[in-house]
């Protein structure tokens, strides 16, 4: 597939490589986790006892939604990215995924709030695993919008004279 052509300033390798080659591998493994070990998925956000040992329709039916929303942000890391390397086309791709992780940060504090787990102690390492590789990719997508390693460029990715 032809790569489509831009003016901009060159995506730097370590970006290029993490959000087309092991971005896409985090969001299926969540996807498949939603798909086929969807207890995995609940107890990564609630204890493993009463009412949410297992998933109940609604919910299975919610975490196949999820599963079928990694499947298609994966789909768009892999080709999509690939094919273009236009700055703000990447940028605005990173600014959607950051809202989902943004929306995960939310999402688990709900939880934690709801099961009344929010004191750093109760926080189990399932937790702890969420946070920290949503931290990573967090941290990491703010320092591509940020223009971080890209050198000299002005806000859109265009180099400065």
């Amino acid at each position: 597939m032809p790569r489509a052509q831009s003016n901009h300033n060159e995506i730097p390798a370590c970006y290029r490589i993490f959000f087309t080659s092991i971005d896409p591998l985090i969001a299926l493994s969540g996807a498949y986790m939603d798909y086929f070990d969807p207890e995995t998925i609940l107890a990564s956000a609630f204890p493993r006892s009463g009412s949410y040992a297992k998933p109940t329709p609604p919910v299975t039916f919610l975490l196949m939604q999820a599963g079928g929303s990694f499947i298609m942000m994966a789909f768009l890391m892999v080709f999509m990215l690939r094919y273009t390397s236009d700055v703000k086309i990447w940028k605005m791709f990173q600014f959607g995924v950051l809202v989902t992780d943004f929306t995960l940060f939310f999402s688990l504090f709900g939880a934690l709030e709801g099961t009344g787990r929010l004191n750093v102690g109760a926080v189990r390492w399932e937790e702890w695993g969420t946070i920290i590789i949503t931290g990573f990719l967090t941290l990491l997508r703010l320092a591509f919008l940020g223009g971080f390693g890209f050198g000299k460029t002005g806000r859109n990715g265009e180099k400065k004279e």
